[in-house]
Protein backbone atom coordinates (compact mmCIF):
# COMPACT_ATOMS: atom_id res chain seq x y z
CA UNK A 1 0.00 0.00 0.00
CA UNK A 2 1.12 3.65 -0.21
CA UNK A 3 0.42 6.60 1.95
CA UNK A 4 0.90 10.31 0.96
CA UNK A 5 4.62 10.81 0.86
CA UNK A 6 4.59 13.36 4.21
CA UNK A 7 3.97 9.50 6.27
CA UNK A 8 5.73 6.27 6.15
CA UNK A 9 4.74 4.16 3.50
CA UNK A 10 5.65 -0.15 2.99
CA UNK A 11 8.76 -0.63 3.69
CA UNK A 12 8.95 -3.00 0.92
CA UNK A 13 11.66 -1.99 -1.97
CA UNK A 14 12.93 -3.89 -5.21
CA UNK A 15 15.95 -2.62 -5.21
CA UNK A 16 18.36 -5.12 -3.56
CA UNK A 17 20.71 -2.38 -2.38
CA UNK A 18 18.06 -0.95 0.24
CA UNK A 19 16.55 -3.99 1.16
CA UNK A 20 18.45 -3.70 4.51
CA UNK A 21 17.52 -0.57 5.22
CA UNK A 22 14.02 -1.00 4.33
CA UNK A 23 14.01 -3.77 7.00
CA UNK A 24 15.58 -1.25 9.53
CA UNK A 25 13.12 1.01 8.96
CA UNK A 26 10.24 -1.66 9.82
CA UNK A 27 12.33 -3.02 12.90
CA UNK A 28 13.54 0.41 14.86
CA UNK A 29 11.95 3.13 12.99
CA UNK A 30 12.55 5.87 16.27
CA UNK A 31 16.55 4.63 15.85
CA UNK A 32 18.40 7.56 15.05
CA UNK A 33 19.76 7.23 11.17
CA UNK A 34 21.47 10.62 10.36
CA UNK A 35 23.18 13.40 12.39
CA UNK A 36 25.00 16.32 11.14
CA UNK A 37 25.42 19.73 13.07
CA UNK A 38 22.04 20.83 12.28
CA UNK A 39 19.73 18.17 12.72
CA UNK A 40 19.29 14.45 13.18
CA UNK A 41 16.75 11.77 11.71
CA UNK A 42 15.01 8.89 12.38
CA UNK A 43 14.86 5.49 10.28
CA UNK A 44 11.23 6.55 10.19
CA UNK A 45 11.69 10.26 9.08
CA UNK A 46 14.91 9.44 6.77
CA UNK A 47 12.34 6.79 4.73
CA UNK A 48 9.57 9.49 4.83
CA UNK A 49 11.92 12.18 3.30
CA UNK A 50 12.91 9.93 1.16
CA UNK A 51 10.21 9.02 -0.25
CA UNK A 52 9.35 12.80 -0.68
CA UNK A 53 11.84 14.19 -2.43
CA UNK A 54 11.37 10.76 -5.08
CA UNK A 55 7.55 11.70 -5.28
CA UNK A 56 8.30 15.69 -6.23
CA UNK A 57 11.15 14.76 -8.96
CA UNK A 58 8.13 12.59 -10.82
CA UNK A 59 5.99 15.62 -10.26
CA UNK A 60 8.45 17.47 -12.09
CA UNK A 61 8.42 14.80 -15.23
CA UNK A 62 11.16 12.31 -14.12
CA UNK A 63 10.49 8.82 -14.80
CA UNK A 64 12.98 5.84 -13.93
CA UNK A 65 15.88 5.42 -15.59
CA UNK A 66 16.05 9.48 -15.56
CA UNK A 67 19.08 11.36 -14.47
CA UNK A 68 18.76 13.94 -11.82
CA UNK A 69 21.10 16.05 -10.84
CA UNK A 70 22.02 16.01 -7.17
CA UNK A 71 23.95 19.43 -6.01
CA UNK A 72 23.95 19.25 -2.49
CA UNK A 73 26.14 20.21 0.53
CA UNK A 74 27.36 17.31 2.72
CA UNK A 75 24.20 17.10 5.15
CA UNK A 76 20.60 15.22 6.24
CA UNK A 77 19.65 16.64 2.91
CA UNK A 78 21.92 14.76 0.76
CA UNK A 79 21.62 11.31 2.31
CA UNK A 80 17.94 11.78 1.93
CA UNK A 81 18.00 12.72 -1.37
CA UNK A 82 20.55 9.98 -2.74
CA UNK A 83 17.86 7.20 -0.91
CA UNK A 84 15.05 8.97 -2.75
CA UNK A 85 16.33 8.39 -6.15
CA UNK A 86 17.89 5.51 -5.44
CA UNK A 87 14.49 4.01 -4.33
CA UNK A 88 12.28 5.44 -7.33
CA UNK A 89 14.34 4.33 -10.19
CA UNK A 90 15.76 7.36 -10.98
CA UNK A 91 19.91 7.75 -12.07
CA UNK A 92 21.53 9.79 -9.63
CA UNK A 93 24.23 12.06 -10.79
CA UNK A 94 26.08 13.42 -7.91
CA UNK A 95 27.47 17.18 -9.06
CA UNK A 96 29.81 18.49 -6.72
CA UNK A 97 29.20 22.16 -5.20
CA UNK A 98 32.70 22.75 -5.24
CA UNK A 99 33.56 22.05 -8.68
CA UNK A 100 33.98 25.22 -11.43
CA UNK A 101 30.37 25.24 -12.96
CA UNK A 102 31.96 25.10 -16.66
CA UNK A 103 32.67 21.02 -15.31
CA UNK A 104 28.89 20.83 -14.00
CA UNK A 105 27.68 22.18 -16.73
CA UNK A 106 29.53 19.46 -18.98
CA UNK A 107 28.51 17.12 -17.12
CA UNK A 108 24.88 18.20 -16.87
CA UNK A 109 25.32 18.14 -20.68
CA UNK A 110 26.88 15.07 -21.18
CA UNK A 111 24.48 13.11 -18.62
CA UNK A 112 21.15 14.77 -20.25
CA UNK A 113 20.19 16.29 -16.72
CA UNK A 114 17.52 18.79 -17.11
CA UNK A 115 16.37 18.31 -13.77
CA UNK A 116 18.51 18.84 -10.47
CA UNK A 117 17.62 18.19 -6.83
CA UNK A 118 19.90 20.76 -4.54
CA UNK A 119 20.22 23.79 -2.11
CA UNK A 120 19.64 26.71 -3.47
CA UNK A 121 23.26 28.63 -3.44
CA UNK A 122 24.75 25.41 -5.21
CA UNK A 123 22.09 25.53 -7.74
CA UNK A 124 22.43 29.28 -8.61
CA UNK A 125 26.13 28.24 -9.88
CA UNK A 126 24.72 25.92 -12.52
CA UNK A 127 23.70 28.31 -14.81
CA UNK A 128 20.96 27.06 -17.26
CA UNK A 129 18.55 25.68 -14.73
CA UNK A 130 15.48 27.52 -13.05
CA UNK A 131 14.43 26.79 -9.54
CA UNK A 132 10.61 25.83 -9.59
CA UNK A 133 9.68 24.94 -6.54
CA UNK A 134 11.53 24.60 -2.70
CA UNK A 135 10.48 21.75 -0.35
CA UNK A 136 12.19 22.99 3.44
CA UNK A 137 15.92 23.90 2.17
CA UNK A 138 15.98 21.44 -0.96
CA UNK A 139 15.33 22.92 -4.02
CA UNK A 140 14.20 22.01 -7.05
CA UNK A 141 15.73 23.22 -11.06
CA UNK A 142 14.97 22.14 -13.93
CA UNK A 143 16.25 23.50 -17.33
CA UNK A 144 13.08 23.70 -19.42
CA UNK A 145 11.66 27.24 -19.39
CA UNK A 146 10.26 28.01 -15.74
CA UNK A 147 6.39 26.68 -14.67
CA UNK A 148 4.07 27.64 -11.95
CA UNK A 149 5.26 25.10 -9.06
CA UNK A 150 3.36 21.84 -8.09
CA UNK A 151 0.71 21.61 -5.83
CA UNK A 152 0.44 18.90 -3.09
CA UNK A 153 2.82 15.72 -3.17
CA UNK A 154 1.58 13.40 -5.09
CA UNK A 155 2.11 9.39 -3.26
CA UNK A 156 5.04 7.73 -3.69
CA UNK A 157 4.53 4.34 -5.70
CA UNK A 158 7.69 1.90 -5.48
CA UNK A 159 8.68 0.87 -9.01
CA UNK A 160 10.38 -1.87 -10.61
CA UNK A 161 13.89 -1.54 -10.64
CA UNK A 162 15.98 -4.33 -12.47
CA UNK A 163 19.68 -5.16 -11.52
CA UNK A 164 20.57 -4.14 -14.69
CA UNK A 165 19.81 -0.44 -14.56
CA UNK A 166 22.00 2.22 -13.64
CA UNK A 167 21.78 3.52 -10.50
CA UNK A 168 24.34 6.49 -10.40
CA UNK A 169 26.42 7.70 -12.80
CA UNK A 170 29.84 9.49 -11.39
CA UNK A 171 32.42 11.86 -13.54
CA UNK A 172 36.25 10.80 -13.22
CA UNK A 173 38.73 12.45 -15.07
CA UNK A 174 39.41 11.71 -18.40
CA UNK A 175 43.32 11.42 -20.02
CA UNK A 176 42.30 13.64 -22.80
CA UNK A 177 40.56 16.58 -20.03
CA UNK A 178 37.59 15.16 -21.03
CA UNK A 179 35.43 13.82 -17.61
CA UNK A 180 34.28 10.59 -18.24
CA UNK A 181 30.90 9.53 -16.99
CA UNK A 182 31.04 6.13 -15.21
CA UNK A 183 27.52 4.29 -14.44
CA UNK A 184 26.95 2.03 -12.20
CA UNK A 185 24.45 -0.48 -12.23
CA UNK A 186 21.85 -1.85 -8.89
CA UNK A 187 23.36 -5.41 -9.27
CA UNK A 188 26.94 -4.41 -8.53
CA UNK A 189 25.63 -1.67 -6.00
CA UNK A 190 23.89 -4.46 -4.26
CA UNK A 191 26.79 -6.45 -4.37
CA UNK A 192 29.64 -3.69 -2.63
CA UNK A 193 26.82 -3.35 0.06
CA UNK A 194 25.61 -6.62 0.63
CA UNK A 195 29.85 -7.61 0.78
CA UNK A 196 30.88 -4.32 3.26
CA UNK A 197 28.03 -4.61 5.69
CA UNK A 198 29.51 -8.67 5.42
CA UNK A 199 33.04 -7.85 6.07
CA UNK A 200 32.83 -4.73 8.77
CA UNK A 201 32.59 -5.47 12.65
CA UNK A 202 29.76 -2.41 12.81
CA UNK A 203 26.32 -2.84 13.21
CA UNK A 204 23.75 -1.24 15.25
CA UNK A 205 24.31 2.11 16.70
CA UNK A 206 27.60 2.32 15.30
CA UNK A 207 28.85 5.61 13.77
CA UNK A 208 30.05 6.03 10.52
CA UNK A 209 31.53 9.02 9.37
CA UNK A 210 30.28 10.69 5.72
CA UNK A 211 33.24 12.09 4.91
CA UNK A 212 33.18 11.61 0.88
CA UNK A 213 32.34 14.08 -1.29
CA UNK A 214 28.79 13.05 -3.16
CA UNK A 215 30.33 13.45 -6.55
CA UNK A 216 32.55 10.22 -5.60
CA UNK A 217 31.23 6.71 -5.21
CA UNK A 218 32.45 6.24 -1.58
CA UNK A 219 29.35 7.96 -0.02
CA UNK A 220 27.27 5.15 -1.21
CA UNK A 221 29.41 2.70 0.55
CA UNK A 222 29.50 5.35 3.26
CA UNK A 223 26.31 5.72 3.48
CA UNK A 224 23.97 2.23 2.49
CA UNK A 225 26.11 -0.20 4.84
CA UNK A 226 25.50 2.00 7.55
CA UNK A 227 21.99 1.90 7.49
CA UNK A 228 21.45 -1.39 6.19
CA UNK A 229 23.52 -2.18 9.64
CA UNK A 230 21.55 -0.24 12.03
CA UNK A 231 23.94 2.61 12.52
CA UNK A 232 24.83 5.98 12.45
CA UNK A 233 25.65 8.15 9.70
CA UNK A 234 27.68 11.52 11.04
CA UNK A 235 28.06 14.20 8.52
CA UNK A 236 30.94 16.44 9.30
CA UNK A 237 31.07 20.04 7.93
CA UNK A 238 33.68 20.87 4.60
CA UNK A 239 36.09 22.73 7.67
CA UNK A 240 36.07 18.66 9.50
CA UNK A 241 36.86 17.42 6.65
CA UNK A 242 40.07 18.78 5.55
CA UNK A 243 41.19 19.92 9.32
CA UNK A 244 42.73 16.34 10.67
CA UNK A 245 42.87 18.18 14.10
CA UNK A 246 38.96 18.99 13.82
CA UNK A 247 38.30 15.65 12.65
CA UNK A 248 40.09 14.13 15.93
CA UNK A 249 37.68 16.70 17.48
CA UNK A 250 34.68 15.25 15.44
CA UNK A 251 35.48 12.02 16.20
CA UNK A 252 35.82 12.11 19.66
CA UNK A 253 32.79 14.58 20.02
CA UNK A 254 30.45 12.05 17.95
CA UNK A 255 31.75 8.55 18.53
CA UNK A 256 32.69 8.23 15.37
CA UNK A 257 33.75 4.32 14.74
CA UNK A 258 34.23 4.08 11.06
CA UNK A 259 36.04 6.16 8.70
CA UNK A 260 36.66 5.87 5.15
CA UNK A 261 39.14 7.85 4.16
CA UNK A 262 41.80 8.44 1.47
CA UNK A 263 45.52 7.39 2.63
CA UNK A 264 46.66 10.99 2.62
CA UNK A 265 43.86 11.99 5.42
CA UNK A 266 45.39 8.96 7.32
CA UNK A 267 48.78 10.29 6.96
CA UNK A 268 47.46 13.62 7.87
CA UNK A 269 45.59 12.22 11.12
CA UNK A 270 48.52 10.43 12.16
CA UNK A 271 50.73 14.01 12.88
CA UNK A 272 47.84 14.76 14.95
CA UNK A 273 47.26 11.50 17.16
CA UNK A 274 49.70 12.09 19.81
CA UNK A 275 46.33 11.67 22.14
CA UNK A 276 44.34 9.08 20.81
CA UNK A 277 43.04 7.29 22.94
CA UNK A 278 40.61 4.13 22.86
CA UNK A 279 38.84 5.90 25.37
CA UNK A 280 38.68 9.14 23.77
CA UNK A 281 38.39 8.13 19.72
CA UNK A 282 36.70 4.78 19.62
CA UNK A 283 37.27 4.05 16.41
CA UNK A 284 37.10 0.13 15.51
CA UNK A 285 38.05 0.54 11.53
CA UNK A 286 39.79 3.30 9.28
CA UNK A 287 39.07 1.98 5.69
CA UNK A 288 41.46 3.15 2.48
CA UNK A 289 41.24 2.69 -1.18
CA UNK A 290 42.30 4.35 -4.47
CA UNK A 291 45.90 5.55 -3.68
CA UNK A 292 49.17 2.71 -2.63
CA UNK A 293 48.73 2.63 1.87
CA UNK A 294 52.19 2.64 3.33
CA UNK A 295 52.97 2.08 6.41
CA UNK A 296 55.01 4.81 8.05
CA UNK A 297 56.11 4.60 11.29
CA UNK A 298 53.72 7.76 11.95
CA UNK A 299 51.09 5.29 11.40
CA UNK A 300 52.19 2.86 13.17
CA UNK A 301 52.40 4.72 16.47
CA UNK A 302 48.30 5.70 15.64
CA UNK A 303 47.36 2.25 15.36
CA UNK A 304 48.87 1.65 18.44
CA UNK A 305 47.83 4.19 20.36
CA UNK A 306 44.49 2.49 19.23
CA UNK A 307 44.75 -0.89 19.55
CA UNK A 308 40.78 -1.72 19.13
CA UNK A 309 41.00 0.10 15.69
CA UNK A 310 41.49 -2.01 12.51
CA UNK A 311 43.26 -0.74 8.89
CA UNK A 312 41.68 -1.75 5.87
CA UNK A 313 43.33 -1.80 2.71
CA UNK A 314 40.81 -1.75 -0.03
CA UNK A 315 41.53 -1.70 -4.30
CA UNK A 316 39.36 -0.93 -7.11
CA UNK A 317 38.43 1.60 -9.91
CA UNK A 318 35.37 4.27 -9.97
CA UNK A 319 34.76 1.75 -12.85
CA UNK A 320 34.40 -1.15 -10.23
CA UNK A 321 34.07 0.11 -6.98
CA UNK A 322 35.93 -1.73 -4.21
CA UNK A 323 37.05 -5.27 -5.93
CA UNK A 324 39.69 -6.50 -3.12
CA UNK A 325 40.27 -5.95 0.41
CA UNK A 326 42.84 -6.74 3.27
CA UNK A 327 42.11 -5.97 6.75
CA UNK A 328 46.09 -5.54 8.33
CA UNK A 329 46.92 -7.70 11.37
CA UNK A 330 46.51 -5.90 14.69
CA UNK A 331 50.30 -6.68 15.37
CA UNK A 332 51.98 -3.41 13.92
CA UNK A 333 55.01 -4.45 13.76
CA UNK A 334 53.98 -7.04 11.35
CA UNK A 335 53.06 -4.58 8.78
CA UNK A 336 54.92 -4.36 5.51
CA UNK A 337 55.79 -0.98 4.22
CA UNK A 338 53.81 -1.15 1.83
CA UNK A 339 50.60 -3.63 2.31
CA UNK A 340 49.07 -6.20 0.03
CA UNK A 341 45.40 -5.30 -1.64
CA UNK A 342 44.40 -8.65 -0.47
CA UNK A 343 41.69 -10.81 -2.06
CA UNK A 344 38.74 -9.99 -4.03
CA UNK A 345 35.46 -9.35 -2.45
CA UNK A 346 32.47 -11.41 -2.92
CA UNK A 347 31.49 -12.51 -6.52
CA UNK A 348 34.25 -10.95 -7.96
CA UNK A 349 37.78 -12.00 -8.80
CA UNK A 350 40.92 -11.07 -10.58
CA UNK A 351 43.17 -12.01 -12.99
CA UNK A 352 46.86 -10.91 -13.42
CA UNK A 353 47.87 -10.65 -17.31
CA UNK A 354 49.83 -10.08 -20.28
CA UNK A 355 49.70 -7.03 -22.57
CA UNK A 356 47.43 -9.41 -24.24
CA UNK A 357 44.94 -10.44 -21.64
CA UNK A 358 46.27 -13.47 -20.99
CA UNK A 359 46.44 -14.66 -17.26
CA UNK A 360 50.45 -14.69 -16.29
CA UNK A 361 51.87 -17.11 -14.10
CA UNK A 362 51.70 -16.44 -9.82
CA UNK A 363 54.74 -13.96 -9.01
CA UNK A 364 54.87 -12.63 -12.53
CA UNK A 365 53.65 -9.21 -12.87
CA UNK A 366 50.78 -8.03 -15.53
CA UNK A 367 47.95 -5.79 -15.19
CA UNK A 368 45.22 -6.22 -12.79
CA UNK A 369 41.66 -7.41 -14.82
CA UNK A 370 38.73 -6.94 -12.51
CA UNK A 371 35.88 -9.67 -13.00
CA UNK A 372 32.32 -10.69 -11.89
CA UNK A 373 29.91 -8.43 -9.70
CA UNK A 374 31.86 -5.34 -9.01
CA UNK A 375 32.11 -4.49 -13.14
CA UNK A 376 29.88 -2.01 -14.32
CA UNK A 377 28.36 -1.63 -17.50
CA UNK A 378 30.72 0.69 -19.24
CA UNK A 379 31.31 4.69 -19.94
CA UNK A 380 28.83 7.13 -20.55
CA UNK A 381 28.38 8.10 -24.47
CA UNK A 382 31.95 6.51 -25.23
CA UNK A 383 31.57 3.26 -27.03
CA UNK A 384 35.01 2.99 -28.53
CA UNK A 385 36.53 3.65 -24.51
CA UNK A 386 34.07 1.48 -22.88
CA UNK A 387 34.92 -1.35 -25.86
CA UNK A 388 38.87 -0.68 -25.16
CA UNK A 389 38.32 -1.16 -21.19
CA UNK A 390 34.93 -2.92 -20.30
CA UNK A 391 36.06 -6.81 -21.84
CA UNK A 392 35.26 -10.48 -20.62
CA UNK A 393 36.92 -12.86 -17.97
CA UNK A 394 39.89 -14.37 -19.83
CA UNK A 395 39.03 -17.30 -18.23
CA UNK A 396 35.42 -17.20 -18.32
CA UNK A 397 33.46 -15.28 -21.75
CA UNK A 398 30.12 -14.78 -20.57
CA UNK A 399 31.52 -13.14 -17.21
CA UNK A 400 32.06 -9.33 -17.38
CA UNK A 401 36.05 -7.86 -16.57
CA UNK A 402 37.42 -4.59 -16.47
CA UNK A 403 41.21 -3.84 -17.42
CA UNK A 404 42.33 -1.51 -14.51
CA UNK A 405 45.23 -0.14 -15.71
CA UNK A 406 46.97 -0.94 -12.36
CA UNK A 407 49.64 -3.50 -12.15
CA UNK A 408 49.99 -6.41 -9.58
CA UNK A 409 50.94 -10.08 -8.93
CA UNK A 410 49.75 -12.60 -6.84
CA UNK A 411 52.09 -12.97 -3.91
CA UNK A 412 53.21 -16.85 -2.28
CA UNK A 413 50.45 -16.52 0.33
CA UNK A 414 47.79 -15.98 -2.74
CA UNK A 415 47.23 -11.94 -1.76
CA UNK A 416 47.58 -9.49 -4.65
CA UNK A 417 50.31 -7.23 -4.23
CA UNK A 418 49.89 -3.74 -6.10
CA UNK A 419 52.76 -2.44 -7.70
CA UNK A 420 50.97 0.82 -8.86
CA UNK A 421 49.60 2.21 -12.72
CA UNK A 422 51.13 1.46 -15.62
CA UNK A 423 51.71 5.18 -15.83
CA UNK A 424 52.73 5.47 -11.76
CA UNK A 425 55.19 2.24 -12.48
CA UNK A 426 57.19 4.14 -14.81
CA UNK A 427 60.28 3.57 -16.93
CA UNK A 428 63.35 6.03 -16.43
CA UNK A 429 66.54 5.79 -18.16
CA UNK A 430 65.42 1.73 -18.97
CA UNK A 431 64.84 1.12 -14.92
CA UNK A 432 61.46 0.22 -14.27
CA UNK A 433 60.37 1.91 -10.88
CA UNK A 434 57.59 2.52 -8.95
CA UNK A 435 57.22 5.52 -7.19
CA UNK A 436 55.50 4.37 -4.28
CA UNK A 437 58.62 2.33 -3.29
CA UNK A 438 60.57 5.86 -3.09
CA UNK A 439 57.79 7.52 -1.37
CA UNK A 440 57.86 5.15 1.42
CA UNK A 441 61.42 5.35 2.24
CA UNK A 442 60.92 9.01 2.36
CA UNK A 443 58.20 9.47 4.62
CA UNK A 444 60.16 6.92 7.05
CA UNK A 445 62.06 9.88 7.61
CA UNK A 446 60.93 10.82 10.98
CA UNK A 447 61.29 14.69 9.83
CA UNK A 448 59.35 14.11 6.62
CA UNK A 449 55.48 14.40 7.22
CA UNK A 450 54.64 13.67 3.55
CA UNK A 451 56.28 12.43 0.36
CA UNK A 452 55.41 12.20 -2.89
CA UNK A 453 57.56 11.04 -5.90
CA UNK A 454 56.64 12.46 -9.78
CA UNK A 455 58.45 11.96 -13.22
CA UNK A 456 59.44 15.17 -14.72
CA UNK A 457 60.02 15.73 -18.58
CA UNK A 458 58.45 14.59 -21.44
CA UNK A 459 61.28 12.97 -23.57
CA UNK A 460 62.31 9.54 -23.32
CA UNK A 461 65.76 10.85 -22.95
CA UNK A 462 64.53 14.01 -20.45
CA UNK A 463 62.24 11.87 -17.99
CA UNK A 464 63.92 12.09 -14.28
CA UNK A 465 62.39 11.52 -10.53
CA UNK A 466 61.22 15.00 -8.50
CA UNK A 467 60.28 15.25 -5.12
CA UNK A 468 57.83 16.69 -3.25
CA UNK A 469 57.54 16.80 0.73
CA UNK A 470 55.39 18.21 3.66
CA UNK A 471 58.29 18.41 6.94
CA UNK A 472 56.56 17.91 9.99
CA UNK A 473 58.27 21.07 11.08
CA UNK A 474 60.21 24.29 9.00
CA UNK A 475 63.97 22.89 8.65
CA UNK A 476 66.45 25.41 9.86
CA UNK A 477 68.44 24.71 6.32
CA UNK A 478 66.16 23.55 3.85
CA UNK A 479 69.18 22.80 1.48
CA UNK A 480 70.65 20.82 3.98
CA UNK A 481 67.83 19.15 5.34
CA UNK A 482 66.72 17.73 1.60
CA UNK A 483 70.50 17.12 0.68
CA UNK A 484 70.82 14.73 3.63
CA UNK A 485 67.61 12.97 2.71
CA UNK A 486 68.72 12.65 -1.17
CA UNK A 487 71.93 11.04 0.53
CA UNK A 488 69.82 9.31 2.89
CA UNK A 489 68.17 7.35 -0.35
CA UNK A 490 71.47 6.96 -2.21
CA UNK A 491 72.58 4.54 0.75
CA UNK A 492 69.03 2.92 0.64
CA UNK A 493 67.97 2.41 -3.14
CA UNK A 494 69.84 1.93 -6.39
CA UNK A 495 71.36 5.22 -7.91
CA UNK A 496 68.51 4.74 -10.66
CA UNK A 497 65.57 5.30 -8.15
CA UNK A 498 67.08 8.53 -6.05
CA UNK A 499 64.96 11.65 -7.49
CA UNK A 500 67.41 14.46 -8.83
CA UNK A 501 65.82 17.34 -6.60
CA UNK A 502 63.08 17.42 -3.78
CA UNK A 503 60.99 20.09 -2.94
CA UNK A 504 59.46 21.47 0.22
CA UNK A 505 56.01 22.72 0.00
CA UNK A 506 53.63 23.44 2.76
CA UNK A 507 50.96 21.07 1.56
CA UNK A 508 50.36 18.44 -0.90
CA UNK A 509 47.73 19.78 -3.60
CA UNK A 510 44.73 17.23 -3.25
CA UNK A 511 42.36 16.09 -5.73
CA UNK A 512 38.05 16.95 -4.89
CA UNK A 513 37.95 13.15 -3.46
CA UNK A 514 41.09 13.73 -1.19
CA UNK A 515 43.63 12.21 -3.32
CA UNK A 516 47.18 13.71 -4.01
CA UNK A 517 46.78 15.42 -7.32
CA UNK A 518 49.98 14.39 -8.75
CA UNK A 519 49.26 15.86 -12.08
CA UNK A 520 49.25 19.20 -10.26
CA UNK A 521 52.37 18.19 -8.88
CA UNK A 522 53.96 17.67 -12.17
CA UNK A 523 52.40 20.82 -13.54
CA UNK A 524 54.02 22.68 -10.62
CA UNK A 525 57.62 20.54 -11.91
CA UNK A 526 57.23 22.00 -15.67
CA UNK A 527 56.90 25.93 -14.51
CA UNK A 528 60.27 24.96 -11.99
CA UNK A 529 62.10 24.11 -14.71
CA UNK A 530 61.01 26.12 -17.20
CA UNK A 531 62.15 28.74 -14.71
CA UNK A 532 65.21 27.40 -14.08
CA UNK A 533 65.84 27.07 -17.81
CA UNK A 534 65.28 30.68 -18.01
CA UNK A 535 67.70 31.71 -15.47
Amino acid sequence: MTTDSGTAETTETTVPALRAVADRVRRTPDAEAVRSAREAVDYRTLWERSARIAARVGQLGAAPGTAVGVCLERSVDLVVTLIGLLRSGYVAVPLDVRYPAERLRFMCADAGVELVVGHQGALDRLGGFTTVMTDREVGYATARPARPAPGAVPAFEAPEVAGDDTAYIVYTSGSTGRPKGVRYAHRNLANLVAWQAGASECGPGDRTLQFSPASFDVIYQEVLPTLGEGGIVICCDEDERLDPQLLWDLVERERVNRLFVPFVMIQSLALFANEATPQRHPLREILTSGEQVQSTAAIRAMFTRLPDCRLVNQWGTTETHVATWYELPADVTTWADLPSIGRPITGTGIRVCDPDGRPVPDGEVGELWITGAAVGPGYLNLPERTARSYRTDPLDPAVPAYRSGDLGRVTPDGLLEFLGREDTQVKVRGFRIELGEIESVLAADPSVAQAVVVVAGSAAEDRNLRGFLVPKSAPEDTSAWTAGLLADLRDRLPAYMVPVRVDVVESLPRTPSGKVDRLALAARDTVLAANEGAA
